[in-house]
């Protein structure tokens, strides 16, 4: 081979890489949504389950995006962002707000490379028998640079949960 035939080569490989990094990058971000996902859909599996093992209200709720200093993280106090995470906890006096009193079962903190979680309500709440006191809602996963309410942006997922706490994963922007 000679110097010239090597530098094309290489030069025609640098462009072949050029355009399958966008593409690579892409991949890599709905992989992570998808697993984000499927994480949260078994945290709501496993909060109905434990509110009908335990005979309590168990809540899961948004993680706060401004922990605290000290001492163990807390549930979001107002909005709808999941960028950070979720946790599950036992709800003793059935208030829907984490307290004291309240033992925390399960946390998950987010990735970033998952981009932004945003949904219709802060907590879901799960009665003893098994179905949520709250209204059925949906979370939605966005790849990074996207804006958060973004629909139809190639990449995203909708996680979508009934009143009786069936989730679906489902790629569509509705969950009718």
């Amino acid at each position: 081979m000679t110097l010239i035939e090597t530098t094309l080569v290489v030069g025609i490989a640098a462009v072949l890489m050029g355009l399958a990094a966008p593409s690579m990058q892409a991949t890599l971000h709905r992989q992570a949504i998808l697993a984000e996902a499927k994480l949260l859909r078994e945290g709501i599996h496993q909060a109905r389950s434990e509110a009908v093992r335990r005979g309590e209200m168990v809540v899961l709720c948004a993680l706060d995006p401004e922990p605290q200093s000290e001492g163990p993280l807390r549930c979001a106090s107002s909005g709808k962002d999941w960028s950070h995470g979720w946790q599950v906890f036992l709800d003793r006096d059935g208030s829907g707000d984490q307290d004291e009193g309240d033992t925390v079962l399960m946390v998950h903190q987010q990735r970033s490379v998952v981009g932004t979680v945003t949904a219709t309500l802060r907590s879901i709440s799960f009665h003893p028998l098994g179905f949520s006191t709250s209204a059925a809602s949906h979370f939605r996963y966005v790849p990074p640079g996207q804006p958060a309410d973004a629909r139809g942006v190639p990449g995203s997922l909708l996680v979508c949960v009934n009143k009786p706490g069936r989730v679906r994963l489902i790629e569509t922007d509705d969950c009718a």
